[in-house]
C-alpha cells in the first residue's frame, strides 16, 4: 500500500488498523511522511487498538478512528469532517 501511495499521492487513506505485515497505523505514518497533507481514517473492531491510536497521537500523528462495524451514515459523516 505504501508503494502505491508513492505514485498515487492520496488525499485520504482509509485503512483497517489490524492487517497482515504492517499495521494500518504504521502504514498511515509512512504515507503521511511522504504526503503530509494526506488525511487518515482508521477502522477497527478491536478495543485494544485505542491504545495504539493514543500512542500515535502522542507522537503528533493525526488519525481519525471509527469502530467496526461502521454504519454507512457514520462513515459518510466522518468523511465530511475529514475532507475539506
Amino acid at each position: 500500500m505504501v508503494e502505491i501511495a508513492q505514485e498515487f499521492q492520496p488525499d485520504l487513506l482509509i485503512s483497517d488498523v489490524i492487517m497482515l505485515g504492517m499495521t494500518g497505523i504504521e502504514t498511515a505514518i509512512q504515507i503521511q511522511l511522504m504526503q503530509p497533507s494526506c488525511k487518515v481514517l482508521l477502522l477497527s473492531g478491536h478495543a485494544a487498538t485505542a491504545d495504539l491510536i493514543q500512542k500515535a497521537h502522542t507522537e503528533n500523528h493525526k488519525f481519525d478512528l471509527l469502530a467496526k462495524p461502521v454504519h454507512p451514515k457514520d462513515l459518510l459523516a466522518k468523511l465530511r469532517n475529514v475532507l475539506p
